[in-house]
C-alpha cells in the first residue's frame, strides 16, 4: 500500500492567509491548472485598527513569507514579515516592520470552516525584532529559531535571531550575528538595496538547521554574502563564542537548505545587497568542516540556471532529495528548476542533471520560488509573478519522470516558501 502524500502549506505573501492543498487531489488529471485541490485559505493575520477608534477591524497585511511544520504535523509557524502592520504601512514601504509569528493549528487549518478566518490560528508570537524571514525548529522540536533580517524603517541594519520558547510561545534570547570588522556598523542604510550603504550588517534571510553536534544553524547573512555557522546549544545558553564560523558564497544567499541526515547544507546565492549583482550559483556547505572552523567548509558550487556562465540566473531556494543524493534548486530570473547530482558537484564534475524551463498557466510569467519535498518522488515549487491575488502557483514536479505532473493555481501573491504537511490517519 502506497504511503499517503499529505497536504502542503503554502505562505500568501501579499494574501495575508495559508493555503492549504491536498497533494492526493491535486495529482488528479482532472484538477491540474485549477485550484481544486486547495482546500483552506486560513487567514494569519490579526486584525488592526487602521481609523483611530481602538478598535481592531482591519486585517494585517502580515507578509506571510515562510511556513514551518512541525515534525508531528500538528502546529505550523508562519512568519510574517511585516507582522501586524496595517495593509496601507505595508503597501508604502514593506520592510522594516516588528515581526510576528503565527502558530497554525493544523487540524483546523485542514477543516474547510476555517477558511479565510482566524479559526485555525493558535497564537501570535511577537520577535521583539523587525524584518524576519528565515526560521526552523532545533532539532528537540522545543525552540523556533527566527532570523531578524532588518531594522526599524529600514530593509538593513538585522543582526540577531530571535529564539521562541515553543511551550510557553515567547521570545526567550536574541543571538547576536557578528559583524563585519572591515566595514563596522554604523547605522542601517536609509536606501533600498542593492546600494553601497550596505554591507554593514549580516541581514539574515534563509535559515537551515543541522541536529549534528546538538544542532547547528546555518543562516543565510544576505549583507555579507556569507553562511554564519552557530552552536544551536552555546547560543541558547548565552555564549558570545556560538558563532563558529562563517562559510563565504557568491553572492548574499537566500534560502538555505540541510540534507535529511544533517551532514550537507545547500545554499542558493541569490543577489548582493551592496551592488547590482544576482547570483548564477548554488554552494554545497560540509557541516562537519564548517563547525570545525574550516576555510574548506564550501565544498561545492555550482553554476544553475543556464549554460552561458555569464547568466546571472538568481537562484532563489533550494531543497535536498530525502535520501540525500539531490539538491533541487529555483532560478528566479531563468525560470528554471534544476535538479543537482551531489556526488558529483563535490567531484567537480558536471552535476545539473535535469534543467526543466517552467511554465505557468495563460503565458504568465514563471518565476519559480520557493520548494519542499512530498514523500520520496515529489518536489512542490512555488511559482507565479506578482500579479495580485491569488496569482501564485504550485508545481509538483516527478522527479523521477523529470517532468511537472500538476498545477496548482491560486495559492497566494508573490507566495515565497512552503512546507509539508505530513498524513495522519486521525485528524
Amino acid at each position: 500500500m502506497s504511503k499517503k502524500l499529505g497536504h502542503l502549506a503554502v505562505s500568501g505573501r501579499w494574501d495575508n492567509w495559508v493555503a492549504i492543498i491536498d497533494v492526493e487531489k491535486a495529482l488528479l488529471p482532472e484538477n491540474d491548472a485549477t485550484d481544486h485541490a486547495v482546500i483552506s485559505r486560513p487567514r494569519v493575520t490579526p486584525d488592526v485598527d487602521c481609523d483611530g477608534d481602538g478598535i481592531p477591524e482591519t486585517p494585517a497585511s502580515g507578509q506571510p513569507v515562510v511556513v514551518t511544520v512541525d515534525q508531528d504535523g500538528q502546529f505550523a509557524y508562519v512568519v510574517n514579515h511585516s507582522g501586524a502592520a496595517t495593509p496601507a504601512a505595508a503597501g508604502q514601504y514593506q520592510h522594516g516592520h516588528p515581526g510576528l509569528i503565527t502558530v497554525l493549528d493544523l487540524d483546523a487549518a485542514l477543516d474547510p470552516a476555517n477558511d479565510g478566518t482566524l479559526g485555525a490560528v493558535a497564537a501570535f508570537m511577537p520577535t521583539g525584532r523587525t524584518g524576519p524571514v528565515g526560521a526552523g525548529l532545533t532539532p528537540d522540536g522545543k525552540t523556533l529559531l527566527v532570523n531578524c533580517g532588518e531594522a526599524a524603517g529600514s530593509e538593513d541594519g538585522g543582526n540577531e535571531l530571535t529564539a521562541i520558547d515553543i511551550g510557553t510561545r515567547q521570545p526567550i534570547c536574541h543571538i547576536p550575528l557578528k559583524e563585519n570588522h572591515l566595514h563596522p556598523a554604523r547605522a542601517p542604510s536609509r536606501h533600498d538595496s542593492p546600494h553601497p550603504s550596505f554591507g554593514r550588517y549580516p541581514n539574515p534571510t534563509g535559515l537551515a538547521i543541522s541536529p549534528l553536534n546538538g544542532g547547528t544553524a546555518f543562516v543565510g547573512n544576505g549583507g555579507f554574502s556569507d553562511v554564519s555557522v552557530i552552536d544551536i546549544r552555546a547560543a541558547l545558553a548565552g555564549d558570545p563564542a556560538a558563532e563558529l564560523n562563517r562559510v563565504a558564497v557568491e553572492t548574499g544567499p537566500f534560502g538555505l537548505a540541510a540534507s535529511r541526515d544533517g551532514t550537507l547544507v545547500a545554499v542558493a546565492a541569490r543577489e548582493s545587497m551592496s551592488e547590482a549583482h544576482e547570483g548564477s550559483t548554488i554552494s554545497i556547505i560540509d557541516v562537519a568542516r564548517a563547525v570545525a572552523g574550516g576555510k574548506d567548509a564550501e565544498v561545492a558550487r555550482v553554476h544553475v540556471g543556464s549554460d552561458d556562465r555569464a547568466e546571472r540566473t538568481r537562484p532563489f531556494a533550494v531543497c535536498f532529495t530525502p535520501d540525500g543524493r539531490h539538491v533541487v534548486a529555483t532560478c528566479f530570473r531563468a525560470n528554471t528548476i534544476s535538479l543537482i547530482d551531489v556526488r558529483d558537484a563535490i567531484a567537480g564534475r558536471p552535476s545539473e542533471v535535469l534543467r526543466l524551463h517552467s511554465r505557468a498557466p495563460g503565458g504568465a510569467t514563471p518565476r519559480p520560488r520557493g520548494i519542499t519535498m512530498v514523500g520520496d518522488r515529489y518536489a512542490a515549487i512555488i511559482g507565479g509573478a506578482k500579479t495580485g491575488s491569488r496569482s501564485s502557483i504550485v508545481w509538483l514536479l516527478d522527479l523521477p519522470a523529470g517532468r511537472i505532473v500538476s498545477t496548482v493555481t491560486e495559492v497566494g501573491n508573490e507566495s515565497y516558501m512552503l512546507d509539508s504537511i505530513p498524513f495522519r490517519a486521525a485528524r
